[in-house]
């Protein structure tokens, strides 16, 4: 034995000290206080491996040996369901079982269908995920693929597409194989994707099924509870909150959850891997749960408002004065909030988490304008409304109030319009000499016919009055000198007076 100097033995003895101290101080199972379940801590889980997440934000909220290598067991067939649900046979489509659906190893958990059997879609599910058949496993995988190798084959590339780095398949069903594994956290990606189908959530959240099978022209029945025993009222594991997802066991594996719950609009999925016995399993699942629950808050619709007040709430006007001390930035205020104080839960100093809600928040908002954008503004006065559906479905409206007044632009002095310069007159258009003079121009000349006629008709009236004056005054000059009135005056000849005309005769 080597020589080993004594303070070497000090260092030993100490580190072991501390060992022994550091594993009679670590928190076991037994330490969890179920009436503080805020603190949860690894080494209060008895699952070897287990991993918690929010199911909308993605968020881990919890992760313990998540990365492991496990074997997942039955919690296999979430992967063989969500891939019989994008096969494209239709859920109400009768299907036969193939001989392949016998071909199982013993011990497994089957549904009880046999070669022949006609039996719809929907109920070969009910029967995969509640029931947990792996002859309805292994009947899935020859009508979706064609063969069982085919479809393991393709579940293989579907964890690749998911990022399932730690996964590999060798069966449609979870029996034990050496070479068949998972961890947690792939787990997850894949619980997290199947359950954003519809028909996916609705199947493995029921507590029991009743089946029908139609075998050589008879019908024949049975109920088949869920095996995750959160979901069964009935049960001693019973989690009101619980909403699915898929248990899973055998010797290699331990007992094995995926599930998810929900409370108040938060949505969990809860993995947990190889505990002793069915009641360490369910109380991990719970534990879990609990623990996700404490990690939210309570923010109004008015927390989320105010966060969205820097791009709500700053507008542009119209119209505004030059020395506007902001430029025509405008400041709102939330008036008046009606439709009621609607609330969420969102997890606790998480940025992603906020900006998922404001998103969502953003995605429902509608502003409505009661005026235009234009100065004048009164400080106070309202501006519109915004309103927005709250995840409830709730609709939230509030006022949006001007903070301060906004003075316009003066009025221009009017400037005096222009007098418009004469027309010079338009030249008669070829048409209009063709058709002749306009009736106008012959009324102009009808009217100075008749002036003109009018003016000598006068002329002569007045000469004619002339000439009997001069001839009245002529007369009065002769009565004048003879005291006689004049004789009328004799025709005179070229040939002489009357009498001489007469002698001549």
């Amino acid at each position: 034995m080597p020589f080993i100097p004594r303070r070497m033995w000090a260092v030993l003895a100490v580190c072991m000290l501390l060992s022994m101290l550091s594993t009679a101080l670590a928190a076991t199972p037994e330490d969890y206080d179920p009436e503080q379940p805020s603190i949860l801590e690894n080494d209060h889980l008895y699952a070897e491996s287990a991993f918690l997440f929010d199911m909308d934000s993605v968020e881990i909220l919890l992760s313990k040996n998540s990365r492991v290598r496990m074997y997942p067991a039955s919690t296999t067939k979430i992967m063989t369901g969500l891939l019989a649900l994008e096969s494209g046979i239709g859920l109400d489509e009768t299907v036969t079982v193939p001989k392949e659906a016998a071909n199982v190893p013993e011990g497994s958990s089957v549904l009880g269908v046999r070669q022949g059997d006609e039996i719809t879609w929907r109920d070969l599910l009910y029967g995969l995920m509640i029931r947990s058949g792996n002859d309805a496993a292994n009947a899935i995988a020859v009508l979706t693929s064609g063969s069982i190798d085919a479809f393991v084959q393709h579940m293989n590339d579907k964890a690749a597409e998911l990022n399932c780095e730690g996964t590999h398949f060798v069966n449609a069903h979870g029996y034990h194989n050496s070479d068949h594994y998972t961890t947690a956290q792939d787990l997850a990606r894949m619980a997290l994707y199947a359950m954003r189908n519809a028909d996916f959530r609705e199947i493995v959240a029921a507590p029991r099924r009743e089946l029908t099978v139609i075998r050589k022209g008879k019908t024949v029945t049975q109920d088949a509870e869920n095996r995750n025993s959160l979901l069964v009222p009935e049960s001693n594991y019973y989690y009101p909150d619980a909403t699915g997802i898929k248990t899973g066991h055998h010797n290699k594996a331990g007992r094995c959850v995926v599930a998810s719950a929900e409370r108040e609009g938060i949505r969990l999925i809860a993995i947990v891997m190889n505990c002793a016995t069915e009641e360490k399993q369910f109380a991990d699942a719970k534990k879990l749960f609990e623990y996700g629950f404490t990690r939210y808050d309570d923010y109004t619709m008015t927390d989320l408002l105010d966060r969205l007040a820097p791009e709500v709430c700053q507008v542009s006007i119209e119209n505004c004065a030059e020395d506007d001390p902001a430029g025509g930035q405008l400041a709102l205020r939330y008036g008046t909030i009606t439709g009621g104080e609607v609330s969420r839960k969102l997890l606790r100093d998480s940025e992603k988490a906020m900006n998922l809600a404001l998103d969502e928040a953003r995605s429902t908002m509608d502003i409505q304008w009661s005026r235009s954008l234009t100065a004048p503004v009164t400080a106070g006065e309202s501006m519109g409304t915004l309103r927005f559906t709250a995840p409830d479905g709730t609709t939230v409206i509030a006022e949006l109030l001007a903070e301060r007044d906004v003075a316009a632009k003066p009025e221009p002095t009017p400037t005096p319009e222009p007098t418009e310069a004469p027309q010079p007159a338009r030249p008669a258009t070829h048409e209009e000499r063709r058709s002749g003079p306009p009736l106008g121009l012959f009324v102009a000349l009808a009217a100075l016919m008749g002036l003109s006629i009018a003016t000598v008709a006068f002329i002569r009236a007045e000469q004619q009055r002339k000439r009997r004056a001069r001839k009245r005054r002529r007369t009065a000059a002769r009565r004048g000198t003879t005291g006689q009135r004049p004789q009328p005056r004799k025709k005179t000849t070229a040939s002489g007076s009357p009498q001489q005309r007469k002698s001549s005769r």
